[in-house]
Order: structure tokens, then sequence, then C-alpha cells
């Protein structure tokens, strides 16, 4: 019996941003603001009120995952996605300093469904290519962010 495919760690990764939680919170609360701030999503199709088409490029190409947005509210989005990819993300946002900044946080957990091309992605170097990108998405809302309050 071949070894299944070793899911990658989930990634976790906060950012601290100089602009108010409720600013920062309704703006990932709209998730085809998604585009602007997070890296590798070339693309989003609403489906539905709470359903999404992701366009993401990733190191074994293009990949079209639907997503569905289960909670969204008091700082927080989460959602699952429900073709090609299995597992989900959130970003919480929480207050600091009364309010005039926050902590963002973003975890997302994920495995390709097609076991062949997870395996070329662990091959690739997945795991490092989603916390670059985690990484790097944070700091692109946090700039985002931080230039509409003073911009």
């Amino acid at each position: 019996m071949r070894d299944e495919p070793k899911a990658p760690e989930p990634v976790a990764v906060e950012q601290r941003v100089d602009a108010p939680a409720e600013n920062v919170s309704s703006y990932i609360g709209d998730f085809r603001n998604a585009k602007e701030w997070m890296v590798g999503v070339e693309g989003i199709e609403k489906l539905s009120e709470d359903s999404y088409r992701l366009m993401l490029e990733s190191p074994v190409g293009r990949l079209t995952p639907e997503a569905r947005v289960l909670e969204h509210g008091n700082g927080l989005i989460r959602w699952s996605y429900l073709t090609t990819i299995e597992g989900g993300g959130e970003v919480t946002v929480l207050p600091e300093d009364g309010g005039a900044s926050c902590l963002v946080t973003y975890t997302g957990d994920f495995r390709l469904k097609n076991k062949a091309l997870m395996r070329a992605a662990r091959f690739v170097g997945i795991e490092r290519f989603a916390r670059r990108n985690a990484e790097r998405s944070l700091t692109r809302l946090k700039q985002l962010m931080e230039a509409r309050r003073y911009g």
C-alpha cells in the first residue's frame, strides 16, 4: 500500500497593524478584497452569498478552488475549501491600544485533494511557499490599512 502524502503543517502568522480593528475587520470581512491583500490570489468570483471561486497561483500551477465563508463578524472571517483543496483558513482581528491598532492573525490548513499533485507540491516546497505567502499577505494588508489611515 502506498503511503499517503503527508499533509502540510498548518500555517499561522500574525502582524500588528496601526489601524483601527473595525476598519481592518470590515475590509477583510469582504472576501472579494482578498485579491488585493492575499499574495497568490489572482482573482475571485462570487458564486453565491457565501461561496466564491478563487484563482490561486501555486508552485504546481493555477488552482481554482471554491470556498465557502463559514463565519464572518466580530473580527473574524473563517472559510472552508469545497473543491480542489481540503482545509480552510481564518483571519482574526483583535483590537490593541484602545482600538487605535490591532493584531491580525492568519491561520490556514490545506492539502490538495489530488494526491499526486500534493506529492508534487510537497516536492517543490508548498509549505515554505504557503508560509512565505501568508507572511507577505499580512505585510501587504498592514501597508494597505496603514496607507488608508494616513493617506
